[in-house]
């Protein structure tokens, strides 16, 4: 089976499409600038565009099996996605494996997790099979959220997020992928949760940071008041809707909606998760 992957210049993409070369699997990879295409054997590279139907119908021409990676976030990235999904299913693609949220719906308290819910819900109105892997918010964002202070702020209280490595998404992905081009069944229509192994709040991130980094670090629970404030203030430039995204990053762990740890990850591995503390050592030992 043909497989395509968007994204492949970012990091999710560019890594499950470098864990599936290494397999010997020859891929289709839509770029908005193919100038950017990792440089791997037996790939082409098609131009592509997420909002133009008639571009990603081609890109998509001969795949089977399309991993897609979200769009850059703005305030059309669910009309992109809606239109991706619409011309992956007119180009024939039989599978798609879309990269989701974890608890992805309508009224997710994370705003940008409602577009994964719109999306998902669009791809399951096609007749083509799907794959939603919903991860959880990323170790490595969590690992650099601090200021230059080592201070964490936002308004998250006590709550807990099962933070997971973008390495390991990626080995599920790609393997989940795998399978399914060797004529595997078992992952069609289904939904996996991708979490480490451990939920941590921010004074516990805040605490593994200042072991390993050897600068304190610390975590400043902020009103809902001042996390608006502070950031409409250090930048002054950003939009409203990417504020919002920003706040509702710390409200939906204080809400526990980013609290539960999965196992479907070590099942998809066939090994345990990067635990927070290992990918903090990666990044900082660089």
């Amino acid at each position: 089976m043909n497989l395509a992957i968007t994204g492949a210049s970012g990091h999710i993409g560019g890594m499950v499409a470098r864990h599936l070369s290494a397999r010997g699997l020859p891929l289709i990879l839509p770029l908005r600038t193919p100038a950017k295409a990792p440089d791997l054997p037996a790939c082409t590279v098609r131009p592509f565009a997420y909002a133009d139907f008639e571009l990603a119908r081609q890109a998509l021409s001969g795949a089977d099996v399309l991993f897609m990676v979200s769009a850059a976030e703005s305030p059309t990235r669910e009309q992109e996605h809606l239109t991706l999904v619409r011309a992956a299913a007119a180009a024939g693609v039989q599978h798609l494996v879309y990269l989701s949220f974890a608890g992805a719906s309508a009224s997710s308290t994370f705003t940008l997790a409602r577009t994964h819910a719109a999306t998902e819900a669009a791809i399951q109105q096609t007749a083509m099979r799907y794959t939603f892997l919903r991860d959880n918010f990323y170790s490595e964002m969590m690992a650099t959220i601090a200021n230059a202070d080592g201070i964490i702020a936002g308004p998250a209280d006590d709550g807990r997020v099962a933070c997971v490595s973008q390495q390991d998404v990626a080995q599920a992905a790609a393997n989940i992928l795998a399978a399914i081009a060797s004529g595997d069944d078992r992952h069609h229509n289904r939904s996996y949760t991708l979490t480490g192994s451990e939920a941590l709040t921010f004074a516990d991130i805040a605490a593994v940071l200042s072991k390993i980094t050897g600068k304190p670090h610390r975590y400043h629970n902020q009103t809902l008041r001042e996390a608006y404030a502070s950031r409409e203030r250090d930048y002054p430039e950003t939009p409203a809707w990417q504020i919002e995204a920003w706040v509702s990053t710390y409200t939906a762990i204080a809400g526990g909606e980013l609290a539960t740890v999965s196992d479907d990850l070590p099942q998809l591995l066939g090994r345990a998760p990067r635990r927070f503390a290992e990918v903090v050592r990666d990044i900082y030992a660089a």
